[in-house]
């Protein structure tokens, strides 16, 4: 094991928000009644998934992330794809968006009866808030009037970490079914999943998963592999962010330091022209000091 997982505390996990935990958890024929019960949490309704579909979008992609999808499954007449989203910016919204009307897209050949196209629906779980919501929901509507065109489509946007700290903070009577739903996939606390867990038989088989998964050794792989990727990304966007905050300041003081020099030169009466061929100031900033 690397670093990442050895520095893991006595009191943590590898979480549900962690695609591969996620996958392991939700994807399986042999549990499936766990992901019933989550898209019936989410979607407020009684669901029973028909079948799991592959998650490779175009063909054989399992190198490629951009093509493969965390989670899709068929319901009487819909579909559900699943997206855990680790961070959250308009390339994810927009990567995610192009999944949703991928799948969609695969109905639409000539010949067929449009007015039979499915309904899609697409749940991101996230660890921040979408436009200031915890919870939030998208359709295709106008923004003139906020009248909804289609219910074709429709997207679920849940801060999962907002519930994990929700049930950290809270005893379990004091949460619904839908708080500790979300916040056993937003939390990496043993302490908080048998909390939230000890009364629900299913919340129960999904948090005693997560503490199995997180002692899998390709999971654990994994894990360790992601957190090194974003440790040398945030390295990189550090190292061009000081680049450019360096380039800017020395600019910056460089040409007060001029103007300075500058100033006492023509407080000491030398000829504007002499001081602007020293210093490579306009006669403008020269006259303006």
């Amino acid at each position: 094991m690397s670093k990442y997982t050895d520095d893991l505390g006595e009191d943590e996990v590898i979480p549900l928000y962690f695609d591969k935990v996620f996958k392991l958890t939700f994807g399986d024929y042999n549990h499936v009644e766990l992901l019933n019960y989550l898209l019936s949490i989410v979607l407020k309704k009684n669901v029973k998934v028909l079948s799991l579909l592959n998650n490779e979008l175009i063909g054989d992609n399992r190198m490629n992330k951009n093509n493969s999808v965390d989670l899709v499954c068929e319901l009487d007449g819909e579909f559900v794809s699943v997206e855990v989203n680790t961070s959250f910016g308009k390339t994810v919204i927009d990567r995610n968006l192009s999944f949703l009307f991928r799948l969609e897209s695969k109905e639409l050949e000539p010949g067929n009866d449009y007015k039979n196209i499915s309904k899609y629906y697409q749940i991101n779980l996230n660890l921040v808030d979408f436009d200031g919501q915890h919870f939030n929901t998208c359709h295709i509507k106008s923004d003139n009037t906020g009248k909804v065109f289609s219910n074709l489509v429709e997207i679920f946007n849940i801060n999962v970490s907002y519930y994990g700290k929700l049930c950290y903070d809270n005893n379990e009577d004091e949460l619904t079914d839908e708080e500790m739903a979300y916040g056993i996939i937003g939390t990496n606390r043993k302490s908080v999943i048998d909390k939230i867990t000890k009364n629900n038989k299913v919340l129960k088989e999904i948090g005693n998963m997560v503490k199995k998964f997180s002692d899998y050794d390709d999971v654990i792989f994994e894990y360790d592999r992601e957190k090194l990727m974003m440790d040398d990304m945030k390295q990189v966007l550090t190292e061009e962010v000081t680049e450019k905050v360096t380039k800017e300041v020395t600019k910056e003081v460089t040409k007060e330091t001029t103007l300075e020099i500058a100033r006492k030169m023509k407080l000491n009466g030398i000829d504007i022209n002499l001081i602007a061929t020293i210093t490579g100031l306009s006669l403008e900033e020269i006259d303006n000091l």
